[in-house]
């Protein structure tokens, strides 16, 4: 079964990440293009080889040549476009953060069919590295302190990400990769201990700390910046020992994890396909109806942007 892919948005993500690594996933097949207007479509199409143009999102969206669309817009509107794919019966891959508010994804959740497939393309959920973490508790026990930072600075002077009223800002940008991280490996609601942030020039936020208590007694502590050289950072301390992990959010072939036990150090492979293979080809096999499908936008969206508001609100006093 082929699973026929559309994308929303002409956009950078799509072509450096999405497109190439959907080509090695079978039975996805990318078939169309929908962007801002058709000249802008059809450009992209050429360039990326994609036989399908739409001058419209709507078109794109009910189109009856598509099965799921992967939706690349600015974060203000990832909520509505999503809401109206599933209400068209697509699946959909929606970039992060899904939302910028717990009211969109509420919203969506509401409206959406019962039925409807959706996951946000943080792809490091599908990833085995991942879930290391957590495994290792049986060898080295409770996990006591998290600590993950994500820092980069836009390359583009104009970058949307700059601007909040679009769902700028690093907190939504690279925070939300730190904290998704979190979730994953405890699994629990904590709660926010303290926040500070620096805003920048438009309002959105640009770099800050949170710090959170999980009912376990566990902590995480979590850095963004849109102001520094990119790097990436995941440390797990536990009750005998710790876990490093070289590349968190997109680890290559070369990449490990780094675990420490008394005095020792090991390393484990992260592994031979990346973030976006082992994301694309559960949703392929969960539409094809192989797999039950996990990590959808139901099951962690709603808390997610719940506790980035959270730390929005505080940190901004």
């Amino acid at each position: 079964m082929t699973i026929r892919w559309g994308i929303i948005g002409a956009s950078r993500i799509a072509a450096n990440a999405f497109i190439p690594n959907l080509r090695l996933t079978p039975p996805n097949q990318i078939v169309a293009i929908g962007a801002s207007s058709l000249a802008k479509a059809k450009a992209y199409a050429a360039e990326h080889n994609i036989a399908a143009t739409f001058g419209s999102y709507d078109e794109l969206i009910n189109s009856e040549n598509i099965d799921a669309i992967y939706i690349a817009q600015p974060p203000i509107f990832h909520a509505d476009l999503a809401l109206a794919a599933v209400t068209a019966g697509k699946a959909v891959l929606v970039e992060k953060p899904f939302a910028t508010t717990k009211a969109a994804v509420a919203n969506f959740l509401a409206k959406a069919p019962a039925d409807h497939l959706a996951w946000e393309a943080l792809v490091f959920a599908f990833h085995p590295q991942t879930q290391i973490a957590a495994a290792l508790t049986t060898e080295l026990g409770a996990i006591k302190h998290i600590y993950s930072h994500h820092v980069y600075t836009a390359e583009k002077p104009d970058d949307f990400r700059k601007d909040p009223t679009l769902g700028g800002g690093a907190l939504q940008d690279v925070g939300t990769y730190s904290l998704r991280a979190a979730q994953l490996i405890m699994n629990q609601t904590p709660k926010l201990v303290k926040a500070e942030a620096v805003l920048n020039e438009y309002g959105a936020n640009l770099e800050g700390n949170a710090f959170f208590e999980y009912p376990t007694g566990a902590t995480f502590h979590m850095h963004w910046s849109g102001k520094k050289v990119r790097d990436k950072s995941l440390v797990i301390e536990y009750e005998n020992g710790s876990v490093v992990y070289e590349e968190p959010f997109s680890p290559a072939v070369t990449d490990y994890v780094l675990v420490r036990q008394n005095g020792s150090t090991r390393k484990i492979p992260a592994g031979e396909k990346t973030t976006w293979q082992h994301a694309l080809e559960h949703i392929g096999q969960a539409l094809a109806g192989d797999i039950a499908p996990i990590h959808q936008i139901k099951d962690f969206s709603l808390l997610h942007a719940d506790l980035l508001e959270q730390i929005d609100q505080v940190s901004r006093g």
